[in-house]
């Protein structure tokens, strides 16, 4: 059983792990596993500034992540760069920003919450944020698998097909980025890309179809979610690095049988 001082956490590792787990099947797929890292590093620009104008933290995180999708999917179009070097810029340069903003203003923020993750300190505001942030990410999947995966193999076909590859790009950037920004203080700028590619990395080994790696990553997300914070719980070990450490267990014992099955 779960106690009630935990059951807040709990909620909002189960509401993280399903986005995560859908969304990281996408991040795959495109290939954008650097945005995640990208991203939840510049999201401590949105602290600073959220703490700056006094407002919403929510608000604030939610506002900067639209805006740094906005800008590397302008940004990625251009003939010169990679979106890789795109995204590398864009978050060195919000890193640099926020820390030259907290000694400017001297608000000496605790910058810890963000990088190591604090779950226990998750509150109602959060846990609303995220339950809206799964329904949509389930929403989003259900609509856009085919069209995502389609614009993946080929754009022109795509096109041809008359989806609206911008549109569901940027759609993507969009959700990818509230998600992110929304679960990087309870989960951590150094784990959260891990969280995004671990469960689609797992079900990529087992899986025979696009549709298959999808369920079976949501399924190996929740259930090692589960797992990770009763194990957590019980010997008193940090939640966000114990479901981590039980993605890349998983992750490397179904290489060695995969390896050995083959």
């Amino acid at each position: 059983m779960i106690s009630l001082f935990l059951l807040k956490p709990f909620l909002a590792l189960l509401f993280i792990t399903i986005s995560c787990s859908l969304l990281g099947v996408f991040v795959l797929w495109k290939k954008l596993a650097y945005f995640g890292d990208g991203l939840s590093h510049s999201i401590l620009l949105g602290f600073v500034l959220g703490a700056l104008l006094d407002c919403s933290q929510i608000a604030s995180l939610a506002f900067f992540s639209l805006f740094f999708a906005f800008l590397v999917s302008l940004a990625s179009r251009n003939s010169h760069f990679s979106k890789d070097t795109v995204i590398a810029i864009s978050s060195y340069f919000c890193i640099a920003l926020a820390i030259i903003l907290n000694d400017i203003f001297a608000q000496n923020l605790n910058f810890n919450s963000y990088v190591f993750g604090d779950i226990l300190t998750v509150g109602n505001q959060e846990i609303y944020a995220l339950a809206i942030i799964s329904i949509l990410t389930i929403i989003y999947t259900f609509f856009a698998f085919r069209k995502i995966l389609l614009i993946n193999i080929n754009s022109d076909l795509a096109r041809i097909e008359g989806i609206r590859t911008q549109f569901w790009n940027l759609s993507f950037l969009i959700l990818l980025s509230l998600t992110i920004s929304f679960s990087v203080k309870i989960v951590g700028v150094f784990l959260m890309t891990a969280l995004l590619v671990l469960p689609a990395a797992i079900a990529r080994i087992w899986s025979f179809s696009a549709k298959q790696m999808m369920f079976l990553s949501a399924f190996i997300s929740l259930i090692s979610a589960v797992i990770s914070f009763k194990v957590a719980d019980s010997y008193n070990l940090t939640i966000s690095s114990s479901i981590i450490a039980t993605f890349c267990i998983i992750f490397l014992s179904s290489l060695f049988i995969k390896k050995l099955s083959n």
